[in-house]
């Protein structure tokens, strides 16, 4: 039987973890202001949080914790992960604003919004960390009966949090038919990214530090 304990302890860490904005969440957010194969795109982020989420329950986030160059390097990755996003971000910003057609999503194909997203699920080095490591690492301090309950719970939390982006976004979807609110998007999402970015790597210098 799933443990209610641990499911609520799962959701409560997942939505912790997860309800950030990313680099992952930011190219939800824009592919969902665009309408482009958004069931797709959320079956491949859940899906991708489920693996990740059962490998890290299944033990590999400890064994991997107990390696503390790792947990750096996930961290320095994610930092310039964040940074080269943030940039992109930036130089939209800064350049021509393009208002696209919000009521057709039709000038992407499926190949192209499958291939973002597995890019940003799986070679996201914060994503990782976040759904691989730490929820791996707490979990292996539950008891063996809560597990299970615990990853749910994280799971959960992953379908949460997309669907409510996804079903966020397609409401406000037709302000963006203004240039200007791309624009604040991509500044927005620019400021968030380096502020990140600046933060793991204080996080990681202060860990350092204290060893």
């Amino acid at each position: 039987m799933l443990s209610v304990n641990g499911y609520l302890q799962g959701l409560t860490l997942g939505m912790g973890l997860i309800i950030a904005i990313g680099p992952k969440d930011a190219y939800v957010i824009r592919q969902s202001l665009l309408g482009r194969h958004l069931l797709v795109m959320m079956g491949i982020c859940v899906g991708a949080d489920i693996v990740l989420i059962a490998l890290g329950t299944l033990g590999l986030g400890t064994v991997v914790a107990r390696h503390d160059w790792v947990m750096q390097a996930a961290a320095i990755g994610g930092a310039l992960f964040l940074c080269w996003h943030g940039l992109a971000a930036l130089r939209s910003a800064r350049g021509e604003i393009a208002v696209p057609d919000l009521s057709n999503g039709s000038d992407i194909s499926l190949r192209q919004v499958v291939r973002g997203t597995c890019v940003m699920s799986f070679l996201n080095p914060l994503a990782l960390l976040d759904s691989g490591l730490l929820i791996g690492v707490i979990s292996g301090t539950k008891p063996e009966s809560e597990r299970l309950g615990f990853a749910v719970g994280a799971i959960s939390a992953s379908v949460i949090w997309f669907s409510l982006l996804i079903g966020g976004a397609r409401v406000v979807a037709p302000l963006f038919k203004m240039p200007v609110m791309w624009r604040v998007l991509d500044f927005t999402i620019a400021a968030i990214m380096f502020i990140m970015a600046f933060v793991t790597v204080h996080s990681v210098l202060a860990a350092g530090g204290g060893n």
